[in-house]
């Protein structure tokens, strides 16, 4: 099985029961919403492993064009009946997130929480991101991670999420990779363990003629 496979797998048997577990701890509330005041005041969002669309929710009574993209049908599932039971619609698409099926530069804002430290390949899934990104736009992004003050609990919890199948990664430096400047590198929350990380795709592109025009 791959782990696409298993993913689909372990979220679909989650789905039920993942929004009223999380719903116990208020704090991951706070740390999912950490993302928001980053993202522009209007245009097109797409967020990356919504989950069962408690944050998505806040999204689609935001902005007028939102997608959710998943790879578990199961979450998106629960999703779509949040969005329901509040009035709201939302494009919802089961894809993964190392080739979206989206255009290039339709998007004016990215957001992943908690989601990013479950692909296996970040650098892929950063790239995809830059792609569908318009100049000026960008990615907001709220993980888990081992910080950089080096706090031994934090540390001891970085080692626990990758035992769960988690990837702690440096996640600015694979936004820069993929061309963007950073906006933002926050680590807070419980023993820093928990980073924000804000890139922006440059207005102009080096080499691009428009900038001459």
């Amino acid at each position: 099985m791959n782990d696409q496979a298993r993913y689909r797998r372990l979220y679909d048997r989650l789905a039920p029961v993942y929004g009223p577990a999380l719903s116990l701890f208020p704090m991951w509330r706070r740390y999912t919403e950490a993302a928001l005041p980053w993202l522009p005041p209007s245009g097109a969002i797409l967020e990356i492993g919504p989950g069962p669309g408690a944050l998505h929710r806040t999204l689609a009574a935001r902005y007028a064009h939102t997608v959710a993209l998943d790879l578990s049908p199961g979450m998106l599932a629960q999703a779509q009946k949040r969005l329901q039971a509040a009035g709201l619609s939302s494009g919802l698409v089961r894809g993964n997130a190392v080739r979206l099926p989206f255009a290039a530069e339709c998007f004016d804002g990215i957001v992943l929480t908690f989601a990013f430290s479950a692909i296996p390949d970040g650098a892929a899934a950063v790239a995809e991101m830059a792609r569908v990104l318009r100049p000026g736009g960008v990615i907001a992004l709220v993980d888990a991670c081992d910080p950089e003050n080096g706090n031994r609990v934090a540390h001891w919890l970085a080692r626990l999420w990758e035992r769960f199948g988690d990837f702690m990664r440096d996640e600015a430096a694979l936004m820069r990779a993929a061309g963007l400047a950073i906006d933002e590198k926050r680590e807070f929350g419980a023993f820093h363990s928990i980073r924000l990380t804000v890139g922006r795709k440059p207005s102009v592109q080096v080499g691009d003629s428009r900038r001459f025009a």
